[in-house]
């Protein structure tokens, strides 16, 4: 049942200290129960959000963790939707900024947290199929009005919750993965640029599939003709089909599951592709042995995991990168390329590149930073929201007389 409308007047109202009121308006989305100043942060709810003199700030929704409040953006007239009606705008918003990527076999993300004013959850698109996270305790509880809404609008067959993150734990939630709508399926076919992928809801990374990387895999694509493509930590063979498809000689996806390399193997099948070849190993240890036997590569993609997941983790994963980049770089021929990717939102893109120049110091040959890119367009990152802008990708060349 849909919860009515509130006025200011009650107690669905949180004010922020002067300070961070500042910051809201400067467009930080995230506080802290140190920035309250009037209200309660639980039970994790949607509420009005006022300055320390009342004047409105728009909606917000409150945390179980240490991230008391995230912001919603505004909302017309002066008390608090119910979710229903909350929801259905933003998730109505969210799909028509995203219009021309909605096709029938399409893949794309739908909702992307901050970046549509829906803290706490994420929505993948393959077909038919949706996979979304919620790592907020209020998304959760908003589940039966988020997902009737989706499957009505995008004539979703499918909608699994790819809730095995470890955020969830912060707002004391479970980890794990369900069926919320319609039937199992173990592969979700998808349409990118031409080329038949499949997603795995229920079993693949992150939701089933790395959307974030289609513009980088568009570049692969375009530089590919006539090279010999390695591609490292391949996970499904993403890049390196699109190498292939571009018109490469050949490409190697290197990866430590044989269950993803199976799936390129498939992937290359399914899309009438030759020259894939798979190996099953360590991508540190690949690229010692790769070297050692003189291999050499026209393009090479590094794309690893996440190596720092918290502050911690930094320095040991800068220097994993640093190493990793420059067996890489070693590993090209004369002119060759290679697109080096981070998907630590600890490393800033100024230190990823820092870390590749490190790379590149005193190697026999120059080396050239060709292109930066990001996230594709459906995962919009605020600018006063740099925790959202979690991938880089950096094109850097070999350069030989």
């Amino acid at each position: 049942m849909a919860e009515p409308a509130r006025s200011a007047s009650d107690d669905h109202d949180v004010r922020l200290t002067a300070r961070a009121a500042g910051f809201a308006r400067r467009g930080q989305p995230w506080f802290y129960a140190d920035d309250l100043l009037v209200g309660a942060a639980l039970p994790p709810r949607l509420l009005r959000v006022r300055d320390e003199e009342g004047r409105d700030l728009g909606l917000g929704v409150t945390g179980a963790s240490k991230l008391a409040l995230r912001l919603c953006g505004p909302w017309p007239g002066d008390g608090v939707p119910d979710r229903e009606a909350f929801c259905r705008a933003r998730l109505d918003a969210a799909i028509s900024q995203r219009a021309g990527l909605l096709g029938p076999e399409d893949g794309a993300r739908i909702v992307h947290g901050e970046g549509d004013w829906l803290p706490g959850l994420v929505v993948d698109r393959y077909g038919a199929v949706l996979v979304l996270q919620a790592t907020s305790a209020w998304v959760e509880s908003s589940l039966d009005a988020i997902v009737p809404f989706l499957v009505d609008r995008l004539a979703a067959e499918s909608v699994v919750a790819r809730n095995d993150v470890p955020a969830r734990k912060h707002e004391g939630l479970a980890e794990e993965v369900r069926l919320l709508h319609g039937k199992r399926v173990e592969a979700a076919p998808f349409v990118e640029q031409g080329l038949r992928l499949e997603a795995r809801p229920f079993t693949g990374h992150k939701t089933g599939y790395y959307l974030d990387q289609r513009p980088a895999r568009a570049l692969v694509r375009a530089l590919a003709k006539g090279r010999r493509v390695l591609d490292l930590f391949s996970y499904q063979g993403g890049f390196a089909l699109s190498a292939l498809a571009g018109g490469a000689t050949s490409a190697l996806a290197i990866d430590q599951s044989e269950a993803a390399l199976a799936a390129a193997q498939a992937g290359a099948t399914r899309n009438g592709l030759a020259g894939l070849a798979v190996r099953a190993a360590d991508a540190f240890d690949a690229v010692r042995e790769l070297r050692e036997r003189k291999e050499r590569f026209d393009l090479v993609v590094l794309d690893p995991p996440a190596f720092a997941k918290s502050r911690r983790e930094v320095e040991g994963a800068e220097r994993g990168y640093r190493d990793l980049n420059r067996q890489a770089l070693r590993l090209l021929a004369p002119n060759g390329f290679l697109v080096t990717c981070t998907c630590s939102h600890h490393v800033d893109g100024a230190r990823f590149q820092e870390i590749a120049r490190q790379a590149a110091a005193g190697l026999p040959f120059r080396v050239a930073l060709r292109q930066r890119l990001g996230a594709g367009p459906d995962h919009p990152a605020l600018l006063t929201h740099p925790e959202g802008e979690y991938l880089k990708t950096l094109l850097l060349q070999r350069l030989d007389p």
